[in-house]
């Protein structure tokens, strides 16, 4: 007899002593189970014990055989509840925390991340690659070229033991009007995910994007420099890097400054900057310049050579932002500063709310002479 042959003399094949009714039981398998579990059985002393045996098969399969599906009509209906008038109040049970402000701290913080805005570009990565390319040979990593742009991918070892790995986008531009109409500007891309493995056994990690530009804009009324930095770029072994690249410090930042020539022979510097930078010489070492600009005084077009505008925001060791406004503001295509606020100084901010007012020298982002990094 097959096992699983459920046909229509499964019941005449059983012993008489043990034929079961299949019409009790939900499923044919469990009918046959029962059988063959007391068939099995080599001592069997009585019908009574057989039948117990059936009986307690016919239970265990009972309590974990399959239940029929369930029709549409026999499935349960759970009603929606119906939404609160007004949500709950939010109850926190622990204890209010009071963000502490520490005009010493902030004034820190800001003071060595604008130390930094002019150290930190995107010439160290590119060169760095450049030195590592110079690793290359003929067949690893393979070189192609798109639209003017060298590219590579994959994973390769050159003949004397470079290890290539990932992918490099890089990109050189000449003549270009990256800033818009008028604009004529030269420079550097790297878009890139990998790492470099020298000889040695020195490795450089790199991923992210790096750009490096500089020209004419404004039909070559002014002269600028543009640079930024996103993503994490270094050698493994960093006390070998004398770059920014060895030390502590991880930024994200975008940075451009401006050369101004005037026809009687002066000049005037501005730098505007957009970073977030970790990692900082500061007990509070984390902090988020937004579009700060500080501009020579052009004439009197800037109203204030000590103050920048822009935000920046300093990050607490209790985890507290403290933003920092400044009061030079656009007006329209002209920059004002209210009567009596042209002090270098901004107003320090909490969740909204004015704790206080702290004061900086920006004077270190337009101290150079013919170029700015």
């Amino acid at each position: 007899m097959e096992p699983f042959g459920f046909g229509p003399n499964l019941e005449s094949s059983l012993p008489s002593p043990l034929k079961v009714s299949p019409k009790r039981l939900k499923w044919p398998n469990t009918v046959w189970y029962s059988w063959h579990l007391a068939r099995d059985t080599s001592d069997v002393g009585s019908l009574g014990q057989i039948n117990m045996r059936i009986i307690f098969s016919c239970l265990v399969f009972a309590a974990c055989g399959h239940d029929e599906p369930k029709t549409e009509a026999s499935k349960s209906t759970v009603a929606e509840p119906s939404p609160p008038d007004e949500p709950s109040a939010w109850e926190y049970e622990g204890e209010a925390h009071t963000a502490d402000f520490d005009q010493a701290k902030i004034e820190e913080s800001i003071a060595a991340a604008i130390a930094q805005v002019r150290i930190i570009t995107g010439h160290s990565p590119i060169n760095a690659y450049l030195n590592i390319m110079g690793a290359a040979d003929e067949h690893c990593p393979t070189n192609s070229e798109y639209e003017g742009s060298s590219y590579w991918y994959g994973g390769c070892t050159t003949s004397s033991g470079t290890q290539f790995e990932g992918y490099s986008f890089y990109e050189e531009y000449v003549d270009s009007p990256l800033f818009g109409e008028g604009s004529n500007m030269f420079g550097t891309s790297l878009n890139t995910q990998g790492s470099v493995v020298l000889g040695d056994g020195n490795r450089f990690d790199m991923g992210g994007s790096v750009q490096v530009y500089e020209g004419t804009i404004n039909n070559e009324e002014i002269y600028a420099w543009f640079t930024a930095v996103d993503g994490t770029f270094g050698w493994a072994d960093s006390e070998m890097d004398e770059s920014w690249m060895g030390g502590p410090i991880r930024p994200t930042i975008q940075s451009i400054a401006y050369l101004w020539t005037f026809e009687d022979g002066s000049t005037h510097r501005a730098v505007n900057t957009t970073a977030g930078l970790a990692g900082l010489e500061a007990e509070w070492d984390t902090v988020y310049l937004s579009e700060v600009f500080s501009v020579d005084s052009l004439g009197g077009y800037w109203p204030c050579t000590d103050e920048p505008s822009g935000r920046i925001s300093v990050r607490s060791t209790e985890g507290d932002w403290f933003q920092v406004v400044y009061d030079v503001e656009q007006d329209g295509d002209a920059w004002a500063i209210a009567p009596g606020a042209c002090d270098g100084c901004g107003t320090v901010f909490i969740g909204g709310e004015a704790v206080g007012e702290v004061c900086n020298d920006f004077s270190v982002l337009r101290d150079w002479e013919d170029q700015p990094w």
